[in-house]
């Protein structure tokens, strides 16, 4: 993956994939998720994916980029590469032997009051059939919520 991550502190990782499966083994105890938010700045589409190790009862570890991308104004649209950019990380993860659960964290709303809402057929039909768990908003979030804290 030509994308680079790094920890909160800065410091980059150097493999996704390598790091991943270390991090796992030394802590087998973790859940897996990967989530990603975006909001226009400027006059760009900033988004950042972040992949979440859960440490059930202790905290969250993470890893984390961000790009800059050509402003996409339609909210939907937005919100719909959000997926994309997960789910093209949990492939990349499962394609290169991360072969523990993972969950895709989106930013969508159940409630029908919110436009985000009219994306969660389409998409959870897409993350399910590809063998992921998917949390929206209304349950417990990890990396999409850190994420939205990154921007």
């Amino acid at each position: 993956m030509d994308v680079q991550y790094r920890k909160l502190d800065g410091t980059p990782v150097n493999d996704l994939a390598s790091y991943t499966k270390d991090y796992l083994r030394k802590h087998t105890e973790v859940s897996l998720s990967v989530g990603t938010d975006s909001q226009n700045i400027g006059g760009s589409s900033v988004y950042a994916t972040v992949v979440a190790f859960r440490h059930p009862g202790k905290g969250v570890h993470y890893i984390l980029t961000k790009k800059r991308e050509p402003i996409i104004s339609d909210m939907i649209t937005r919100l719909f590469k959000e997926a994309e950019d997960s789910i093209k990380v949990a492939e990349y993860l499962k394609e290169n032997g991360v072969y523990q659960p993972i969950t895709i964290d989106v930013d969508y709303n159940e409630n029908e009051e919110h436009r985000s809402h009219k994306l969660i057929p389409m998409v959870k039909g897409w993350i399910l059939g590809l063998g992921y768990q998917m949390n929206t908003k209304q349950n417990i979030q990890v990396a999409s919520v850190a994420a939205d804290h990154l921007l």
